[in-house]
């Protein structure tokens, strides 16, 4: 299911083909979360907290045949976390879980590997002392790292390190504290780099001496804050429409409400439209993922239901995609599981993955033919003012419409059917303050426009 945002400029109407996702292997045990999925030299790999999946033993590494997921061929000790392909390398995060030391791994040429000396946590209070891993990403041609751990070696190295070709050395001060009123223990989550800037995103209150509160970038010399931060953990970073997106447990950035997902001004953070919140109030509701695919944002992780900034509300499952325009539950997406992995395959595929509770979950949906245009020659409506106060001013260019409605955001129609003679405008005096969407019908074909309403 699909709900319309905001849209100021041509748009296309879709059709929703009321393809949810098909769980993969649902009768085969895979006993744990499925965290990332990468690609790498032409092949697709999961890693997480499994070391069984799809009924096939697999060391938390595997490789997906096209049907299923199946043992790599290689593998890990302990749980991964991420994967991050450079070149002919692929890198892994293990997310420690038995021993007092980690190592940044990376796999080349069939061969599993150490990158330099381990790391170690030592002052971790009231939490394990286990050193995490969390995430990978190559800036300025280094290798960057983050993780729960604040010692390389003998260096002191807090939350963050970069490879010089020999060892590990941090960047700055690094990381330190916790966002305010949340657990303490400070952890890095996920790495992001853009236009020459790497971004960090997870539960810190320090990048370098700075207050950042879970998110923060670093230029190659020095760490920069980005407005208030966040009042809770931040799980992931994504572009799109060059615009930067945080997803993540927190509700708020300074004295900015926001449901879990936030886009970023330039200045400040600041709602995208929409947000997540928990249907009974007390489920984890969190974002963790945020993925482009084919130009729309996915947006991934413990979803159950979407918020809209009108407070309308929509029921979704672990899963959505925002092309700009709308947001698609995937006909709700997948039920009783978080959502965390991602990926597309050439043979247009769309795979996720995740789970709850020490079981894992696989689904699999055809995304090259989930969507279709009822018209292929993008048919042009254009209203203004956007917002509005009395009148709605119509420009349907060539496109002539046989009738017109008006319904508001629970699907209620707020104005009779119009008959479309040619007027130019529409008067919404009657019409309370709030969001509308004014729907044009001609024939088989319908383009909905949203607009606000204010006084």
């Amino acid at each position: 299911m699909k709900h319309t945002l905001i849209i100021f400029l041509t748009f296309i109407p879709f059709t929703i083909m009321g393809q949810g996702f098909t769980e993969i292997c649902p009768s085969a045990t895979t006993n744990g979360t499925l965290v990332t999925f990468e690609e790498f030299e032409d092949d697709y790999y999961a890693t997480g907290f499994f070391n069984q999946i799809c009924g096939n033993s697999a060391n938390y590494i595997a490789k997906w045949n096209g049907s299923e997921w199946e043992n790599a061929g290689f593998g890990l000790t302990d749980p991964g976390h991420s994967l991050t392909p450079s070149n002919d390398t692929l890198f892994i995060a293990r997310y420690e879980e038995s021993i007092d030391s980690n190592w940044v791994y990376y796999y080349h040429d069939q061969t599993l590997s150490k990158l330099g000396e381990g790391v170690y946590l030592t002052t971790a209070s009231g939490f394990s002392n286990l050193p995490n891993i969390y995430d990978i990403a190559i800036f300025q041609n280094k290798i960057i790292a983050c993780g729960e751990f604040d010692r390389a070696g003998t260096q002191t190295i807090s939350g963050i390190m970069q490879w010089n070709g020999n060892q590990w050395t941090g960047l700055d001060s690094g990381l330190g504290g916790n966002i305010p009123a949340t657990a303490p223990v400070m952890f890095p989550h996920e790495l992001m780099v853009h236009d020459d800037k790497l971004y960090i995103v997870g539960n810190f209150r320090m990048a370098g001496g700075l207050e950042v509160n879970g998110i923060a970038y670093w230029d190659g010399n020095n760490w920069h804050a980005m407005g208030d931060g966040f009042n809770n953990t931040v799980y992931g970073i994504g572009v799109y429409n060059d615009e930067i997106y945080a997803g993540g447990s927190f509700t708020a950035s300074g004295q900015t409400p926001l449901n879990r997902i936030a886009k970023w001004t330039g200045s400040e953070w600041v709602s995208p439209g929409f947000g997540f919140t928990s249907l009974s109030g007390n489920e984890f509701t969190f974002v963790h993922t945020l993925k482009v695919i084919d130009d729309q944002l996915y947006v991934a992780g413990g979803l159950k239901e979407i918020t809209y900034d009108d407070q309308s509300t929509e029921p979704c499952g672990g899963i959505v995609s925002f092309n700009g325009i709308e947001l698609d539950n995937f006909d709700g997406g997948v039920a009783g599981n978080d959502i965390e992995a991602v990926i597309k395959t050439d043979d247009g595929q769309l795979l996720v993955g995740g789970g709850v509770f020490g079981n894992g979950y696989a689904g699999v949906q055809e995304i090259s033919t989930s969507i279709t245009s009822t018209n292929p020659n993008a048919i042009e409506v254009i209203i203004f003012p956007n917002p509005v106060d009395d009148r709605l001013y119509l420009d349907t260019k060539s496109f002539t419409p046989e009738s017109i409605t008006i319904h508001n955001t629970m699907g209620r129609m707020v104005a009779s059917e119009i008959k479309y003679s040619g007027q130019s405008s529409l008067d919404i005096n009657h019409l309370p303050e709030g969001i509308y969407i004014v729907s044009f019908y001609s024939n088989d074909e319908v383009v909905s426009k949203r607009f606000s309403v204010v006084r």
